[in-house]
């Protein structure tokens, strides 16, 4: 199998990840990936995340689950996140995190993360440690988390473990955390707790985190800490 091994960093029109295997370019690794797989690679060994319900299948495991929630799932089983301040819903959390930021925090009071290498920057953390790895890093100093039990590798240690949960331990010697209200399970229990309380816990039970300083309140208390270094700070 073709592995992705080097980008080689070319200006060229902003293409800047060159396949290894052709003239190809990309922009994105994802579609660098998504190239190298398809042209590159024997398709025997592609591994492909199908569909049991029809004949949809996707070289990411996400893609195929946005498939299934959105064109095999009832609405009414579907895991919604809702905003705490409007009617906004949506299937995906860190959807429900941008939308908050952005419909209901003041842009002043918004914590920018800014690139030390260009002009380039961003609300969210995670986006600004992918955009400087991508933009301002040679990918032979990247320091990949590579899996012991085969080729796959990542950049975040988080997304490493939970690719050797779901790949390489049967999952009958997984540890779960199973919710006594329903089918959900999770391999984090910060993950269930969240669940029970959005989906199995009345409001008025709910345990609030409130702001001191103004009405403020949130079901978790990272988001107040947010909230006071953003508002009251």
């Amino acid at each position: 199998m073709v592995l992705l091994k080097h980008f080689s960093n070319s200006d060229h029109q902003g293409l800047k990840l060159k396949c290894d295997c052709c003239i190809y370019r990309a922009k994105k690794n994802r579609q660098l990936k998504n190239h190298i797989l398809l042209k590159h690679t024997n398709p025997e060994d592609v591994k492909w995340f199908k569909c049991e319900h029809c004949s949809y299948r996707s070289l990411y495991k996400s893609s195929l689950k946005k498939h299934i929630v959105s064109k095999h799932t009832n609405s009414k089983d579907v895991k919604w996140y809702k905003c705490e301040y409007c009617s906004y819903k949506t299937k995906r959390k860190n959807n429900l995190k941008r939308h908050i930021i952005l419909k209901h925090t003041n842009p002043k009071d918004i914590n920018w993360f800014h690139c030390s290498y260009c002009s380039y920057k961003t609300k969210f953390k995670p986006i600004l440690k992918e955009h400087t790895i991508s933009k301002h890093t040679n990918p032979e100093e990247v320091k990949w988390n590579q899996c012991e039990h085969c080729s796959h590798k990542t950049k975040w240690k988080s997304e490493l473990k939970k690719h050797v949960i779901l790949k390489h331990v049967d999952p009958k010697d997984v540890k779960w955390f199973k919710c006594e209200h329903c089918p959900h399970r999770t391999i984090r229990k910060s993950d269930l707790k969240k669940h029970i309380t959005l989906k199995h816990t009345d409001p008025k039970d709910a345990k609030w985190f409130k702001c001191e300083h103004c009405s403020y309140r949130t079901l978790r208390k990272a988001w107040l800490t947010v909230h006071l270094k953003t508002r009251h700070t």
